[in-house]
């Protein structure tokens, strides 16, 4: 383009070995006859074809091809820019030599720009500088078409732009990729826009990349960015890396832009993914609270998986319930959980929630017909969900469930929906989600063992608190009759009462003492019910007699309060197994609760009812009430429907506590029912009748423990007997060494498991007694460490437990450990005289019953 002439090497300088074929359009004759005598003293082989216009040459084009082409600039009625963008159109790819009469610096970059590859001042034209051009031309050309041969092998996108970034060349691989059809050059260089076709690449990225590609251009900088190419086979958008570089002359003017597209979408989507999974794992574990971490999880899902999403959990084979949707669209909320309620998933359902569920396999559709709907979701809700239903607008037309898993047990799923005109879920969609899953399934596992952390933490406040009040009014209780019985008393011992006050002084003192018995009793009894040391005198009972008892023991007391007292007692002929003194007092606390709790004026009535194989007992009161909120919990231990110090009525609330404990200790149900505040409450109890029970074969007790009377034994049955006894008690060692002495025993203690397998060492005793709760070394070790002994030194003599740990368990680990019985404290000193006398064969006619009743925890 400089008319300086430029040395060769003699490469250059060989003649080609072929003669090109060279098309001159010029419509000067005499210019024409100048470059055919120039061309003829050059050293190239050249046969030319001549045009006088731009229209002639464009013929001559269309009906062969030429190596090179020399163009006059001037032409009638044309002009060079006309001609080079004619033969553009054309496709012509032949380098174009233009020949000025005139020109400047700024024509040869216009030419340059419109296709020229070299130009020549006519004043300035010889057969060297003709020569030179032509070979450069050619020499450009050759490499321009070996650049393309190498663009159309390669197995990616690459494309060329001229100097002012306008596209003329996209390989065969942009075609095939994106269903375009090859245009001519000059078609495609009519826009920069054109490298980045509206209807292939993504609307989200077409105007970045073209302020990019603007700035780049004007820069000459390196260009780079990312967008979404649409693939013509399959309509995916993928990313892509679009990459430019600008190729320059020696004087740094930029000849070419070289591009290419690289396709990044797996990677991408790739380091999407894992972003994604990252950040999703620290907004979901960021809580414990099951409402934060849905709403967490349904934020990430929405919009960038689906339309809408739920949640649903199942507890064991209870109802599915869904513990959280949410919608693109929050109008739609309500609409999602209506459908929940009145369609909940069938069990028995071949797709949808209630398949996952069950089976604990991912569920993917692409496509949502309707009769996928209706197997999924139900007839019903098919048709509701159909094109014309009522609910069409949150029909899904795609979706993806799946199983969330915890202790390898499904107790949920996750559903992420997409509408019908929105996205269609594939593999890679449903990987993602069951990787999500796999992040929320842990932080709702964990929330949900952090609810029921709470509510068994806020059970166990309510339990402390409801002990606290209960000891309060305990101490209360006990305090109150005490302050009458110590003032009463301190003033009869003073002198300073009158006869008649000092009777209703003792009156007093007896009241208040019957009072705290009853406390006490009450307490005793509780107690004997934690510890399972309830015991029931069974025998045949008439339910009317204990009923008599009861109305006889409370009678007073109504009338002191002005309650009317009624009985509807039908004779009857059956009768109950039961203890007599505890039934009465199971109806003595429901009518003493029910006096308690009736105003002056009112009436408690008790009833008794027969049915077959059963007799009910009903105690009806006309007073304030029951709380229908509290009717589940008022048979519980320490709780009271107003606990508070400002309560109208005493008492410690274990009465109904008691009465429910009997009633199951009988085989029996007691039941409470009230219409609320004001209207009264009816007791009613059911216990079955003796006839019945015995018709069945079987007890209808859950544990029963008869007391028997201790046979009298003579005062030397132990006479001669060695027995070591093994506790860290003092006073129980002095106890029972006194005991067992006062029939002839010799006894040898000792106080910890070692000094016990000396004394046994030294004595050698007939029969062990030991404790089992010792510091430092237990019962257990110790008759272990003595059964483990050789037999020569006594690793089998008898041993008894007498311990406090009575339950089963204690008692089953005790003869596993060695000992022959086990002996639950406190025992009664005689009953261990008949223990010892059974285990050692001195007194053969004990009554079995008696040893089965003490080794019972």
């Amino acid at each position: 383009m400089s008319d300086t002439p430029v040395s060769t090497s003699p490469m250059e300088a060989t003649p080609p070995t072929e003669r090109l074929r060279l098309l001159l359009v010029d419509d000067d004759e005499v210019d024409r006859l100048l470059v055919q005598r120039l061309l003829g003293t050059t050293g190239l082989a050249v046969d030319v074809v001549e045009a006088t216009s731009g229209s002639e040459a464009l013929e001559h084009l269309k009906a062969r091809s030429f190596d090179v082409i020399l163009l006059d600039f001037f032409l009638p009625g044309e002009d060079g820019f006309w001609v080079l963008r004619e033969l553009g159109r054309l496709g012509s790819r032949s380098p174009i030599v233009v020949l000025t009469g005139q020109g400047s610096e700024q024509m040869a970059v216009e030419l340059m720009k419109a296709g020229a590859s070299d130009y020549i001042a006519k004043s300035r034209l010889s057969a060297e500088r003709l020569e030179q051009s032509l070979r450069q031309a050619m020499r450009l050309h050759l490499a321009e078409q070996r650049h393309r041969a190498l663009a159309e092998a390669l197995p990616q996108i690459v494309w060329t732009a001229g100097p002012d970034g306008r596209p003329d060349y996209f390989n065969q691989r942009w075609y095939d990729y994106t269903g375009l059809t090859p245009r001519p050059a000059a078609v495609e260089s009519g826009s920069a826009a054109t490298l980045l076709p509206r209807d292939v690449i993504h609307a989200d990225d077409m105007a970045g990349c073209l302020g990019r590609w603007s700035e780049s251009r004007l820069a000459g900088a390196p260009f780079e960015c990312e967008g979404r190419i649409r693939r013509h086979a399959d309509g995916a958008w993928r990313w892509h890396l679009i990459q430019a570089l600008p190729l320059r002359n020696a004087h740094g003017r930029i000849l070419q832009w070289l591009g290419t597209c690289t396709d990044i979408d797996d990677q991408k989507r790739a380091a999407e993914t894992l972003s994604f999974l990252a950040e999703a794992s620290t907004m979901l574990t960021a809580s414990l609270e099951m409402s934060v971490t849905l709403e967490r999880l349904s934020a990430l899902i929405l919009p960038r998986l689906g339309d809408w999403c739920a949640v649903y959990l199942q507890d064991d084979d209870g109802p599915v319930r869904q513990a959280m949707v949410a919608h693109v669209d929050a109008s739609r909320v309500p609409l999602l959980r209506e459908q929940h309620r009145a369609f909940p998933p069938s069990a028995t359902a071949s797709h949808g929630v209630a398949r996952v569920l069950r089976t604990g396999v991912p569920e993917l559709v692409p496509e949502l017909t309707d009769a996928v709907l209706h197997e999924a979701l139900g007839e019903a809700l098919g048709e509701a969900l159909g094109p014309t239903g009522d609910d069409a607008r949150i029909r899904p037309g795609s979706w993806i469930i799946v199983p969330l898993w915890a202790q390898r047990r499904v107790f949920g799923a996750l559903k992420v929906c997409a509408l019908p005109s929105g996205r269609r879920y594939g593999a890679r969609d449903l990987e993602l989600v069951q990787e999500l899953a796999r992040r929320a399934e842990i932080a709702i596992d964990n929330a949900r063992l952090f609810e029921m952390a709470k509510a068994e933490h806020l059970g166990a406040e309510q339990a402390n608190r409801a002990k606290d009040e209960f000891l309060a009014a305990v101490s209360h209780e006990l305090r109150t009759p005490l302050m009458a019985m110590v003032g009463w008393t301190r003033m009869l011992r003073s002198g300073q009462l009158g006869p008649e006050k000092a009777a209703r002084a003792l009156e007093a003192v007896e009241r208040n003492t019957q009072v705290q018995t009853q406390l006490i009793e009450d307490l005793l009894d509780v107690s004997r019910i934690i510890t399972g040391k309830m015991r029931l005198e069974i025998r045949p009972v008439v339910p009317g007699m204990f009923i008599e008892a009861a109305l006889d023991s409370v009678r007073h007391a109504a009338e002191a309060k002005g309650v009317t007292l009624c009985a509807e007692l039908p004779p009857g002929t059956g009768s109950i197994h039961g203890d007599a003194d505890r039934l009465q007092q199971v109806v003595w606390n429901l009518l003493s609760n029910a006096i308690k709790f009736t105003p002056r004026g009112g009436q408690v009535t008790v009833r008794l009812r027969w049915v077959e194989g059963h007799v009910g007992i009903e105690v009806q009161d006309t007073g304030q009430g029951i709380p229908r909120a509290y009717l589940g919990q008022i048979f519980e231990r320490f709780w009271q429907v107003d606990g508070s110090s400002t309560r109208k009525h005493g008492g410690l609330g274990l009465g109904l506590a008691i009465v429910r404990h009997l009633t199951e200790l009988h085989g029996g149900t007691i039941e409470a029912t009230s219409q609320g505040e004001g209207h009264g409450a009816l007791f009613r109890l059911t216990l079955p009748l003796a006839t019945a029970a015995s018709s069945r074969g079987s007890t209808p007790l859950v544990q029963v423990q008869a007391r028997q009377e201790v046979p009298s034994l003579d005062s030397g049955v132990l006479k001669g007997l060695q027995v070591l006894v093994v506790d860290d008690e003092p006073d129980a060692l002095e106890l029972l060494t006194v005991v067992l002495e006062s029939r002839g025993a010799q006894v040898f203690t000792a106080s910890s498991a070692r000094e016990a397998l000396e004394k046994h060492q030294l004595h050698r005793p007939h029969v062990i007694i030991s404790d089992i709760g010792m510091p430092g070394e237990d019962g257990y070790s110790f008759i272990r460490r003595l059964r483990a002994l050789p037999l020569a030194q006594g690793s089998q003599t008898p041993a008894i437990a007498l311990t406090a740990f009575a339950r089963m368990e204690d008692r089953t680990r005790a003869l596993l450990a060695g000992f022959q019985m086990h002996v639950p404290k406190p025992i009664e000193p005689a009953e261990l005289i008949i223990v010892l006398a059974s285990l050692t064969g001195r007194h053969p006619r004990v009554d079995s019953q008696v040893q089965a009743v003490r080794q019972a925890p």
